[in-house]
């Protein structure tokens, strides 16, 4: 009956003693602080697990924010401790982040964790932030800090003698051990033991970038200093202050603390990498460390007198006989885990003290102590454990590297680049290139292997002497062969030459493989140019015998007998006696394009933008008449006419024709939109007198003087205003002169003495502008100056 009562009366309690493991994890919607903590409804908090863990039990907690100031009450025994354990996704390394007030900012949560006459706790693989201290140990016994990472903590305060040490351990507090954790920018120290606290072991740590120093302890007898790294801390690594007496300093690496350490912000003290005060002297020991202070400063600090080699020390106190001055090689801006591990071998190799209090057979990422075979084994023991907090292991690596050749004529080709780094034992090396062709036995990279097009996995193997293997793989995709692209541009009656003479430009060829051969046909029958080998591009010159449109080919081909081709077309003038250059605008909405007249015969081009263009070929007139270009019809657009002795014959759209006689023999047509009505009215200029004569619709006649005896005149809106204005073209200078409607008149040189002029608007912009026709090339170029743009050149076709 009693049993009965009870197993019924304390379920809960049975419940906790029964349970090894509690979980918390405030990230499952099923937590509640209410419960068992039972894996399959944790605890929301921390505290609620703490609350309740009794002596044997683990409490899990999986990776995130707690945003809590944990209170340790509960104790463990020196067999059966209580643990709190960080885990993320099964894998406990440092997941869990006990924040405090970090992420919140608030006051009332300063500190992570608080152990306040507390014995038997372990605090593992758990990841710190705070305001304050992110653990605070005081009055406590056994309490181990494990695997755990802090991270800037205490760093409100810009003093180093007022800001927070990551870490502080303080009033009775005794047994604590400190191993394989990091401590990293830290408002103050990364760890501080206070007065009070007794036999403290700090082992496999790391201390960095502390603004407070790396380790301080002061008035602390008893404390044990093994296999640390404390690299870069503002002001000290080490330093046992007041009555730290019967201390032990080994197997430390101690690098660049002291003075000149300015990278966070206000200036670092001017302080030492290892100092010892004269009250913490007595049964100190300090030997096997490495200690490597900035240029120009101190080393070591003992009893108040400073040290600056370790040979003056060693003679002056006789301590620190195994220590070593060299650089540690550590590799201190790379990736968290291996930024302070060495990246070569060093005389901290090999030269720990095995037998310290507190060492431990693997390193604070827990790998196993290893021989370097390059370096003499000077420590104590198996003599091969190394110096710091990481052991060098063996360094044995492989890559590979691939790309595609980009070089001419190699586009199926890989470029294999590999590394074996065994410095340690001789090895082995074996390249499968994925194929199906035989694997490389000790390739030399980086080497080069043709491929077909496809994607292929290589892979490295390298295996030492010890059996050891490691491998590298990669894969690449080889792109089939492209195509070649050929390019060319066919340019007409270059500076100096005549109309019948062109030059073809060959582009630079792109093709997978080398070029063996250019031809290009001319397409007059001659035979084609041939130029040989890769370097034929460039422009090739050619000379028609006879004026007409020839169609240009170019082939290319490459050395494994593949084509390409390229083409343009060359059309090819004469200058024919008695070829009269004209302008208009042919169509609607199109801007102005160049012709020929010549004896009733037109020419007129699609065009006034140079190149190729469509030619129009129109009959009206005969020889001995002038060309007369204006609206007759009032459609927005020119239509032809021509002047015969003093009679203006005007063709319409419709084909019909009208004659209105206006002038006399001798006289020049020049009409145009005179009245700005939206249709042409007719005029002449009479170069005997110079002078200009409108026929109105109306009937009148309106008559202007300009210009000088041989003055040829023009026609044009040269102001944009809808309506024309005069100008002339002095062949013997090529000027032209254009009469504004403000009486003003502007003047340029365009083109050479005995060119034609021509007026359009050749951009349509609703402005007249002029050019030139060369008869000797059968050439126009026309000026864009009143656009911005410079003069165009192109040919009638």
């Amino acid at each position: 009956m009693s049993s009965a009562v009870i197993g019924t009366s304390l379920p809960a309690l049975t419940a906790h003693a029964d349970t090894s493991v509690l979980y918390v994890n405030n990230r499952n919607s099923k937590c509640s602080d209410a419960g068992t903590g039972a894996q399959a409804q944790p605890y929301c908090t921390i505290q609620a697990a703490a609350d309740v863990a009794q002596p044997g039990q683990t409490v899990r907690i999986t990776g995130g924010y707690y945003q809590e100031q944990v209170v340790l009450k509960q104790s463990g025994t020196a067999q059966s401790p209580i643990v709190f354990e960080g885990e993320l996704n099964g894998t406990r390394q440092s997941a869990t982040r006990l924040v405090g007030g970090a992420l919140s900012r608030n006051a009332a949560l300063p500190h992570s964790v608080t152990a306040i006459g507390v014995h038997d706790v372990v605090l593992k693989d758990l990841s710190f932030q705070s305001l304050q201290e992110a653990v605070v140990v005081k009055d406590s016994d056994r309490i181990t800090i494990t695997g755990s990472v802090f991270t800037l903590v205490g760093t409100t305060s810009p003093s180093f003698a007022t800001a927070a040490p990551a870490v502080r351990l303080s009033g009775k507090t005794t047994g604590t051990t400190i191993s394989r954790n990091r401590f990293g920018a830290s408002g103050g120290a990364g760890l501080a033991i206070d007065a009070g606290v007794a036999g403290t072991v700090v082992t496999t740590s790391a201390f960095n970038a502390n603004r407070g120093g790396g380790i301080t302890v002061t008035d602390a007898p008893g404390t044990v200093l093994t296999s640390n790294t404390v690299v870069e801390n503002c002001g000290h690594g080490i330093a046992l202050l007041g009555d730290s007496s019967g201390a032990a300093i080994r197997n430390n690496v101690v690098a660049q603390n002291a003075e000149g350490e300015n990278d966070f912000g206000p200036a670092c003290p001017d302080e030492v990498d290892l100092s010892v005060s004269a009250g913490s002297v007595p049964n100190t020991v300090v030997d096997h460390n490495l200690v490597h202070p900035n240029a120009g400063a101190v080393a070591y600090s003992w009893a108040g007198t400073r040290h600056t080699t370790r040979a003056a020390f060693t003679t002056a106190t006789g301590q620190g006989k195994h220590d070593v001055d060299v650089d540690p090689k550590l590799n201190l801006y790379a990736q968290p885990n291996t930024d302070f591990v060495p990246t070569t071998d060093t005389a901290a190799m090999d030269s720990a003290d095995e037998s310290a209090t507190g060492q431990l057979d693997v390193d604070l990422l827990g790998r196993p102590r290893v021989d370097d075979p390059l370096v003499p084994n000077t420590g104590t023991g198996t003599g091969h454990h190394d110096l710091g907090a990481f052991e060098y292991q063996k360094p044995f690596d492989v890559g590979l590297d691939l790309r595609a050749s980009t070089a001419p004529g190699h586009p199926l080709d890989a470029i294999i680049g590999g590394t074996v780094n065994s410095p340690w034992y001789p090895a082995v090396t074996t390249l499968d290139l994925g194929d199906g062709s035989a694997p490389v036995t000790s390739p030399v990279f980086p080497l080069t292997h043709t491929y077909a097009p496809g994607t292929y996995s290589l892979k490295l193997t390298v295996t030492d002497s010890t059996g050891a293997t490691k491998t590298a793989d990669e894969s690449i995709t080889i792109q089939p062969v492209g195509s070649i692209a050929a390019g060319l541009t066919v340019y007409h009656n270059r500076p100096g030459h005549g109309p019948d003479y062109v030059e073809a430009d060959v582009y630079p060829v792109t093709s997978p493989w080398p070029v063996r051969s250019y031809s290009i046909d001319f397409g007059d029958g001659t035979p084609a140019e041939v130029r040989s080998g890769p370097d034929g591009s460039g422009m090739i010159p050619h000379t028609y015998t006879a004026p007409g449109r020839y169609y240009v080919r170019l082939t290319v081909t490459d050395d494994h007998g593949r084509q390409g081709t390229a083409d343009g077309w060359s059309q090819i003038n004469f200058a024919v006696p008695g070829d009269i250059a004209i302008a208009g605008r042919w169509g609607p909405g199109r801007p102005s394009a160049n012709g020929i007249f010549n004896g009733g015969s037109w020419a007129l081009r699609s065009t006034g933008q140079g190149g190729l263009a469509e030619v129009t070929k129109v009959s009206f007139g005969r020889p001995g008449d002038l060309p007369a270009i204006a609206d007759w019809d009032g459609k927005g657009h020119d239509q032809i006419g021509v002047y015969r002795n003093g009679v203006f014959l005007l063709r319409h759209l419709d084909g019909s024709a009208t004659t209105v006689p206006f002038g006399d023999p001798g006289d020049l047509p020049v009409p145009g939109y005179w009245d700005g009505n939206g249709h042409a009215q007719l005029a002449i200029f009479r170069p005997s007198s110079r002078l200009l004569a409108v026929r109105h619709d109306n009937g009148t006649v309106t008559s202007l003087g300009f210009g000088n005896a041989g003055d040829i005149p023009l026609v044009g809106d040269w102001d944009g205003v809808g309506h024309a204005q005069l100008g002339i073209f002095r062949s013997s200078s090529a000027t032209f002169a254009l009469r504004h409607d403000n009486g003003t008149v502007s003047t340029a040189i365009f083109g050479n003495a005995g060119d034609q002029p021509i007026v359009g608007d050749w951009l349509n912009k609703g402005r007249a502008t002029f050019g030139i026709y060369r008869a000797s090339m059968a050439t126009f170029a026309m000026s864009g100056a009143y656009a911005g743009t410079w003069g165009m050149a192109n040919q009638l076709y």
